[in-house]
């Protein structure tokens, strides 16, 4: 049976910075196979395409902390960064080439500052 993950051993590296703070990721792969069904074909048949990945983390703003600012330098620079999401202290996924596509920074007068972060990858993902 498979162990169920906690939450709690989560964590993002940039290159190999981890970036404090942070409280949550999702990261999204998709693939688009192309169709190659002809006449005479009982079955849709396919064959194997582009494949893409996309996400976001966030968590609270440290003004104080390197790796959130080298990633909003990244941002306002367009330059690529190396991601590195963990989900438990051994098993992550590399975006070896991932280009920020958005960066939101809130704050309210009752509350704290957040930040959150949205990439698009170039190229492959590996799974360690």
């Amino acid at each position: 049976t498979m162990a169920a993950l906690s939450g709690t051993a989560g964590s993002v590296l940039v290159g190999t910075a981890l970036v404090g703070e942070i409280s949550e990721w999702s990261f999204d792969m998709s693939h688009s196979p192309v169709e190659t069904t002809a006449f005479g074909d009982s079955w849709q048949e396919y064959i194997p395409s582009l494949r893409g990945a996309s996400g976001s983390f966030s968590g609270n703003f440290d003004s104080a902390d390197t790796a959130q600012t080298s990633l909003t330098n990244a941002f306002l620079a367009g330059s690529a960064v190396a991601l590195k999401l963990y989900v438990s202290a051994t098993k992550y996924f590399t975006a070896g080439t991932a280009y920020l596509t958005g960066q939101t920074n809130n704050i309210s007068v009752a509350g704290k500052a957040d930040v959150s972060w949205s990439f698009q990858n170039s190229g492959p993902v590996t799974f360690t």
